[in-house]
């Protein structure tokens, strides 16, 4: 059985890989290591929307993450999913935090592999640095523009292409039916037909799972997020980091509306895959 009061250490090769990974990382690390030490505790849960929850364990977490980055020398403003915007006037480098993604998966204890802590350093809406860290089962991936993306100090290596007939795709909804687009729907049944997917699921509330589209550990082959400006979704601490890592290993996240790629802070329904062919043929299924 895993110590989880056993504190999780940054990988050596991220450290080295430039001064802002090693900035994302360790914040990001520090972020993991309170989540370890809630595992199995008792704590208070406030409900945001309905499917949406924070909880302390958030809390401390996010103090954790904004302490190391708030001792970074880059000037920066931050962005973090509990906490009011740092802003820098004139900054043009923001942070993007996530201090627990996943919190419903690890209120309720659905399992070790969802729960992750998103760090994103971006430059003029441009990706430069990032990390994504598990503190469950402690695998770390990151980032730099440029130098590219990794696993526990492996290169991350995009699958085979995968037809749309042989592919597994997941459909991330809301917990309130009532912000579900048509876009989502139309394409979830549509996927569903002798013109989709081999296999269609809707996994339980998940964090970083672009990550299992490049990392061997699974089979998934692409992801569908919906997302209605009226209550967003994927927020820019939920897209930022996966974005940067996803994008730098060579996969996409398009708009299923444009079939474009998007930033951070674009609210559209969106297509995640490594292969940019598979993710068109699921854009086309509704154009």
């Amino acid at each position: 059985m895993q110590n989880f009061l056993q504190p999780l250490v940054p990988p050596v090769h991220a450290c080295r890989l430039s001064n802002q990974v090693q900035t994302a990382i360790t914040a990001a690390t520090a972020g993991a290591n309170v989540i370890r030490q809630w595992v199995g505790r008792p704590t208070g849960i406030i409900e945001k929307g309905v499917g949406d929850l924070v909880s302390e364990v958030d809390k401390q977490a996010e103090k954790a993450v904004l302490e190391v980055l708030g001792n970074d020398p880059i000037r920066a403003t931050i962005f973090s999913e509990e906490s009011d915007p740092s802003i820098q006037q004139g900054a043009s480098h923001c942070w993007y935090v996530d201090p627990l993604d996943g919190t419903s998966a690890f209120l309720f204890r659905v399992g070790n592999p969802f729960p992750s802590v998103l760090v994103a350093l971006y430059q003029e809406d441009r990706p430069l640095a990032a990390a994504i860290v598990f503190p469950l089962t402690g695998e770390f991936f990151y980032s730099h523009a440029g130098l590219g993306a990794y696993k526990d100090q492996q290169p991350l290596v995009l699958p085979s292409p995968t037809r749309l007939q042989d592919a597994w795709i997941d459909m991330n909804h809301y917990g309130n039916a009532r912000y579900e687009t048509g876009m989502f729907a139309y394409l979830r049944n549509k996927l569903r037909t002798s013109e989709g997917a081999k296999l269609v699921t809707s996994f339980p509330p998940h964090s970083g799972v672009a990550m299992r589209l490049v990392d061997g550990t699974t089979g998934l082959s692409a992801v569908v997020h919906d997302n209605n400006s009226e209550n967003i979704k994927q927020a820019p601490w939920d897209i930022a980091a996966p974005l940067a890592i996803l994008q730098e290993a060579g996969g996409c996240f398009l708009s299923l509306r444009t079939g474009e790629t998007i930033g951070p802070r674009d609210c559209e329904p969106m297509v995640v895959c490594a292969d940019r062919s598979l993710a068109k043929q699921i854009i086309d299924l509704v154009c």
